[in-house]
């Protein structure tokens, strides 16, 4: 069984930075180094996406497919892209693009 910290004893936008100078910029949540290293990943493939977009290839099923042709690695090594695993980069670069 993993065990975690007491929520009571989680960093929150009240605590003081380590160096004193007062409350940070927001609490601390789970999955936010996951999020900022999607986002990465996703930026580093989005040039490949658009040579693709640009050769006419529109639908995640398409796009997927002509990544698994190229051998395109996808994030975590595999090599075979499914249309879910493309619309998942879109959806990542979209909210990147937001920001």
């Amino acid at each position: 069984m993993r065990r975690t910290a007491p929520r009571s004893l989680l960093p929150t936008a009240m605590d003081p930075m380590p160096d004193g100078s007062g409350a940070g910029p927001r609490p601390l949540r789970t999955g936010d180094a996951g999020r900022r290293a999607a986002k990465a990943r996703a930026r580093g493939l989005a040039p490949i996406l658009m040579e693709i977009r640009a050769e006419g290839f529109r639908t995640p099923s398409s796009i997927a497919r002509a990544m698994t042709r190229r051998g395109v690695r996808k994030p975590r090594g595999g090599t075979v892209w499914a249309a879910g695993c493309v619309q998942k980069l879109l959806h990542t670069l979209d909210e990147g693009a937001e920001r």
